[in-house]
């Protein structure tokens, strides 16, 4: 039997490990190819022990990769590559959705790690690709395969050699291949990264193997997750929650029942909305990932993330529905779907522990793609036509909390970053003509939610391009929570005048103008209980208007 590790040598280490997984995101932030990964942050690095099971994860992780990694890694284990098969050197991809984290842009690379020719463990990435074919990334597809190139659990590279047919394969199939391919290789730079630092640990401590550092370090998070929910009064908690649907005439309820039952947590949405025409339908894997982490937010913020922080918590939700949603049904913008889970699961939560939760965020990450033609001057005068495929994300207001007002312009749960105005004004042919805050908007309350924003901006290319648009909260309004009132919703227009789907595929043609307004976040508490202080703060700002 290996000796448990004493508290303090247990601390450095699972520091060490968080250390070891940021160090490997690093890598992959700083050689991947497009600004999804690149400055939007979008993916994330998860290590994991033989079993699977996840013992640290990169600290910008994106919350719907959390639990996924160690879900597609168990599932590979259990149905494509048993132990035995695996070798030194081994990468193996895919982007199954139901394997994956919910929608085919989302890549997932395992990696063994072996010591003394033993298979000690695993490290994954999950990174946000900038195209995987068939229409632009988005809600538009009508059904999975419209979503373009499905790659089932492969070996990208085995023994470290790669597998040229498969690069060839997504090469054809991709819009900006170059963008596409080199991710992928930072995303296997990052999980060669990870195994050498890992390796250096393990000499430095004369390690052998990770397994019983992985039991102490699960056992803790577990103890630590089961010893707040148990603080919790048990019972069944409610919340009912509209959203936009596609934002016209279709849209989405979720039910929530959240039971708290000593130490564990069950969520059931029972009663939501079937499966919607538009691909914002949600995977079993990405409807537990981003129910879950709020969860976990609430009850045990301060414990880094891993198998045992997710173990007493419950997830279901009826099959063919859209949190659990089957083939062929799209589901390219699950995102605006998982993102807005928070706020039902907040909602039930708020009659139990109130003191925990935190009102509706003014956006689900409002996701703007641009794709088209550029022309590149080339060193010998001539000019060289290039595509290109380029995201940038918007958020509202960050909704209100138990002792602040909410933040302006951040969104919760996901954690992608602003791509700089520089850089995508470099990157495709658009001017920004306005980025600001909208008064008023943040929600009421003892607390107020933060303020949305106005964004802008022009097309100024000589040719029309394509633009998928990813909006939530144009038809419906952000919830205030506990006495709080609602955020001011959102809207999207197109100067001149014309149609523009709030989710969806259309042209954007020279000289156009795409005008923003996202929502604010929801207030906490009652509005007369707000000091004068915070009152006459807000006026001097400009974030309330003086009647």
């Amino acid at each position: 039997m290996a000796q448990k590790y004493d508290a303090i040598t247990l601390s450095i280490l699972w520091s060490r490990l968080l250390a070891i997984v940021d160090e490997a995101g690093t890598t992959l932030q700083r050689t991947a190819f497009s600004t999804v990964t690149r400055e939007s942050n979008d993916f994330a690095v998860v290590l994991m022990d033989s079993q699977g099971r996840s013992i640290a994860q990169s600290s910008i992780s994106v919350p719907s990769f959390l639990g996924v990694l160690p879900m597609l890694t168990q599932s590979l284990l259990r149905d494509y590559f048993p132990i035995e098969s695996w070798k030194e050197g081994d990468v193996v991809m895919t982007n199954d959705p139901w394997l994956c984290a919910g929608h085919k842009p989302d890549i997932g690379l395992v990696s063994p790690i072996f010591r003394k020719n033993k298979l000690i463990g695993f490290i994954g990435t999950i990174a946000h690709s900038p195209d995987m074919g068939g229409s632009l990334w988005g809600a538009g597809a009508r059904d999975l395969y419209e979503e373009g190139l499905m790659v089932p659990p492969t070996k990208l590279v085995e023994e470290g050699k790669p597998n040229e047919t498969l690069f060839r394969i997504i090469e054809a199939n991709v819009r900006a291949s170059r963008q596409t391919l080199g991710d992928i290789r930072a995303q296997i730079a990052a999980n060669e990264q990870g195994i050498r630092s890992l390796q250096r640990l393990m000499d430095e401590m004369s390690m052998e193997d990770v397994e019983m550092l992985s039991e102490q370090i699960i056992e803790a998070s577990e103890k630590a997750m089961r010893e707040a929910i148990r603080n919790a009064p048990n019972g069944t908690y409610y919340y009912d929650y509209e959203a936009d649907g596609d934002g016209l005439g279709e849209p989405i309820h979720i039910k929530c029942a959240l039971t708290i039952k000593d130490e564990e947590i069950e969520v059931d949405y029972t009663g939501t909305s079937g499966a919607h025409s538009l691909g914002i339908n949600a995977v079993q894997n990405y409807t537990y990932a981003y129910t879950a982490y709020p969860i976990k937010c609430s009850f045990s913020p301060e414990v880094p993330n891993n198998e045992g922080g997710f173990r007493p918590i419950k997830v279901s939700a009826p099959k063919g529905s859209l949190l659990n949603a089957q083939k062929p049904v799209p589901l390219g913008a699950r995102n605006i779907t998982g993102n807005i889970l928070f706020a039902p699961v907040f909602g039930a939560l708020a009659q139990a522990v109130p003191l925990q939760v935190q009102a509706d965020c003014g956006s689900a990450c409002w996701c703007i793609v641009l794709n088209g033609q550029r022309t590149e001057n080339k060193v010998d005068g001539s000019d060289k036509q290039t595509e290109f495929v380029e995201y940038f994300f918007l958020n509202g207001g960050y909704g209100a909390r138990p002792n602040q007002d909410g933040v302006h312009v951040l969104s919760f749960p996901t954690n992608v970053a602003n791509v700089p105005i520089e850089v995508l004004e470099n990157d495709a042919p658009i001017i920004v003509t306005e980025k600001s805050l909208r008064p008023d908007t943040g929600g009421k309350g003892k607390y107020r939610g933060g303020l949305g924003q106005r964004f802008s901006f022009k097309m100024v290319g000589k040719e029309p391009i394509n633009i998928s648009i990813l909006t939530e909260k144009t038809k419906t309004v952000p919830h205030g929570i506990l006495g709080g009132e609602n955020g001011a919703g959102g809207s999207i227009r197109i100067v001149p005048e014309r149609f523009v789907p709030p989710k969806g595929l259309t042209k954007l043609y020279p000289h156009e103008e795409v005008v923003l307004e996202l929502p604010g976040g929801g207030g906490y508490g009652n509005p007369q209980e707000r000091a004068n202080t915070l009152i006459e703060k807000d006026k001097e700002l400009g974030y309330v208007t003086i009647a």
